[in-house]
């Protein structure tokens, strides 16, 4: 198992983590109901899945950064 990504912006571990779902990668977020300064964490269950994650997260990082230039 292994830590992807963690954020305190939990709409964004949720959309993460359908992507990942969605690509057959079984994943797990915690700390999603603790209070401050923990931030969800989206984890990798299978450590052998965590290159196809880590692909997944970039692209999606990209989408994100591209779209937030496009509003500029």
């Amino acid at each position: 198992m292994k830590l992807l990504f963690s954020s305190s912006n939990t709409a964004e571990v949720g959309l993460l983590r359908s992507r990942l779902e969605t690509a057959g990668i079984s994943c797990e977020v915690r700390n999603e109901s603790s209070p401050l300064p923990f931030a969800p964490e989206l984890w990798v269950l299978r450590d052998e899945d965590y290159g196809k994650a880590s692909e997944l997260l970039a692209d999606w990082q990209r989408s994100v950064s591209s779209d937030e230039s496009e509003r500029i």
